[in-house]
């Protein structure tokens, strides 16, 4: 029996869009490398397969980032199901009110209509409505909207008060969403003095062979020099790696 081969993550998360320009980033980050770690293009040719891990590790961050707008939106589009429902409607009827209060506040192209559209489109194929929302839940891979799904499937079982349910989840949402965006305040300032922190052994290089322009001459094309400067890569990819962790806080 023949292996499929697992499609890479970066593939499913980002656009066609990012995926060029993180390309584009990460063949120019390589290239940074290659000059002023090595100053070989053979060697910044061979660095290349660390672009796989490179976007690897970026689609994690766009997903974090995407992630977090879709559970904002999610949150919305819950008040809005909600408030449909006490006015009356039927929850099937209250998704595809839903969706027309999304578009004017996220706009067609966002996540959140998309989903909605496709509910929308099973609601009207007569498919169950917990079963498009437990689709909507596996394929984000949301904890809170999975947590919805399960509500949601047993208000439907047990003909409970589904208003009151959904109710009191916005309110946990709301709350983790807020701690969410106070720690986003917080950190990012952090942030902001990591990336400056990244880019200052290359403004150093850079300055020194300014001054001195043999300084550094030593270091490259031979293999004494291509070992220190080996362990020097390493170590500062550890060091952005740690930073990173660091200021990594979740909930």
């Amino acid at each position: 029996m023949k292996r499929s081969l697992k499609m890479p993550e970066f593939i499913s998360v980002m656009s066609r869009t990012e995926l060029i320009t993180e390309i584009i980033k990460g063949i120019g980050i390589i290239a940074l490398f290659g000059y002023f770690f090595y100053r070989s293009l053979i060697i910044s040719v061979c660095m290349l397969p660390l672009l796989y891990f490179y976007l690897n590790y970026k689609s994690k961050e766009i997903k974090e980032k995407k992630d977090k707008a879709l559970l904002l939106q999610f949150k919305e589009m819950l008040n809005s199901v909600n408030g449909s429902i006490q006015a009356g409607y039927s929850i099937e009827n209250a998704f595809i009110e839903a969706d027309k209060d999304m578009k004017q506040l996220f706009g067609q192209e966002s996540t959140i209509v998309k989903e909605l559209n496709i509910i929308k489109n099973g609601i009207e194929n007569n498919c169950e409505i917990t079963e498009l929302v437990r689709n909507f839940a596996a394929k984000t891979g949301i904890e809170e909207i999975d947590g919805f799904a399960g509500i949601l499937s047993v208000g439907k079982r047990s003909g409970g008060n589904i208003s009151a349910n959904m109710s009191a989840y916005v309110r946990v949402i709301e709350e983790k969403t807020g701690v969410m965006q106070e720690i986003d305040t917080m950190v990012s300032a952090r942030r902001f003095e990591q990336k400056i922190m990244n880019i200052i052994p290359f403004m150093i290089i850079f300055y020194v062979e300014l001054t001195n322009k043999n300084f550094f001459s030593v270091l490259y094309h031979n293999i004494f020099g291509n070992l220190v400067m080996t362990v020097t890569l390493a170590i500062y990819l550890l060091s952005i790696y740690l930073s990173d962790r660091m200021i990594d806080i979740r909930i």
